[in-house]
């Protein structure tokens, strides 16, 4: 298609082309025999693109496991852990001796009653305590840090996204 200068393009136009070659595979930056979307590698049989829905085996009750059932098994993502003992381990290091007892009282499931019995303070002791270390976590990891470190990684948020909307086309059949 050649552009004569100064002729107008309609949008639709543009658009129509775009989706064209979006629908092809193709890229707009760039593309090499190596890339695993090169429709030239995947018609070599070098890589090949599989569906998150698509059936990779049976488990032991007899169910059907998807790619998106591996990627969905609910256990922390490797990296966040790491950042996350990472962040504990220098927050625990700056700690008082208090501190770092409580930490472990608290890591370890026990009551603030039965930390205050250890570290030797009473009830509004130990309370006082735990506002300090507190407000140290806040600024140390920030004053969020409690509903991000409940918040799903976003590709997990993907994966439910796409379930939910298969769910609601079989509805409609």
């Amino acid at each position: 298609m050649r552009r004569r200068p100064g002729k107008q393009v309609a949008a639709s136009t543009v658009a129509y082309f775009a989706i064209k070659l979006t629908r092809s595979g193709r890229r707009s930056t760039g593309s090499s025999a190596t890339d695993v979307m090169h429709p030239g590698t995947q018609l070599a049989g070098r890589a090949r693109v599989v569906s998150f829905d698509e059936p990779l085996g049976i488990d032991e009750a007899g169910d059907s496991i998807t790619l998106a059932d591996v990627f969905d098994n609910k256990q922390d993502d490797p990296s966040m852990l790491t950042a996350r003992n990472v962040d504990w381990e220098t927050f625990y290091g700056r700690q008082t001796r208090r501190g770092k007892r409580l930490l472990a009282v608290v890591a370890e499931g026990s009551t603030l009653r039965h930390g205050a019995r250890l570290l030797g303070l009473s009830d509004s002791g130990i309370q006082l305590e735990k506002k300090k270390l507190a407000l140290a976590l806040a600024e140390f990891m920030g004053a969020n840090i409690l509903s991000e470190s409940i918040k799903e990684p976003r590709w997990r948020d993907n994966i439910m996204a796409g379930r939910e909307r298969q769910a609601v086309r079989a509805a409609r059949l």
